[in-house]
């Protein structure tokens, strides 16, 4: 007999945040007073999968309805 909480690798799916790279790109504002500033882009860890890349799918679909509600 198993349990329902068991999951496997193949209960996991890409984040729909990130892509599946573990992390994206955000833009700052540098400030340079001698020469007006400048936008830099980082790379910054993604928090929806905490930087794996993989979310489980249950997680991932609860995302994706969410997003379409925001927009």
């Amino acid at each position: 007999m198993t349990s329902t909480n068991n999951t496997t690798a193949s209960d996991y799916v890409n984040c729909p945040d990130c892509g599946g790279a573990g992390e994206y790109e955000v833009e700052v504002e540098v400030i340079d007073h001698a020469n007006g500033g400048f936008i830099k882009g980082i790379m910054q860890t993604c928090e929806f999968c905490v930087g794996d890349g993989e979310v489980h799918e249950e997680d991932a679909a609860e995302f994706l309805i969410r997003d379409e509600f925001e927009q």
